[in-house]
């Protein structure tokens, strides 16, 4: 790949949009030379990113914006995500593996994005809001 190709979105916060996160984030991952699993498991992280970003981040406020910008280079594959909400505390958030939170019916979102980006870094931004910048790195040939 000679010069990086990013992809730019902006939604308000409704969950009816979601999959067009999902697809977008599919179709850059492959741009960078993922194949059809990483491919798709990289779009889940970067559904949960935005899922977050929605209902904890704006709180499902119609009039507050995720902004998604997806990357692929030569490096892999990156995905920023941003609120225009409080934010949350990642940290704050319940462990889904814990006895108690087993059944919840939510709750997995970051533990699903961990296991298929190979980092994470969660940044508070100094307006308002979260950023979540997510990376995967292209495997050694």
């Amino acid at each position: 790949m000679a010069s990086p190709t990013s992809l730019k979105l902006v939604l308000c916060s409704e969950v009816r949009l979601i999959d067009l996160v999902h697809m977008a984030a599919e179709k850059v991952a492959q741009v960078a030379g993922f194949d059809e699993d990483d491919a798709l498991n990289i779009g889940l992280a970067v559904r949960e990113a935005a899922i977050n970003a929605i209902v904890h981040g704006n709180g499902s406020d119609p009039t507050l914006d995720v902004h998604v910008t997806l990357t692929a280079d030569d490096e892999g594959f990156s995905a920023h995500v941003t609120d225009e909400g409080e934010g949350f505390d990642p940290d704050a958030a319940p462990d889904p593996t814990e006895k108690d939170n087993l059944l919840a019916t939510s709750g997995r979102g970051m533990l699903l994005m961990r296991a298929f980006v190979d980092d994470i870094v969660y940044s508070r931004r100094e307006t308002r809001g979260m950023e979540v910048t997510m990376t995967k790195r292209k495997p050694a040939n």
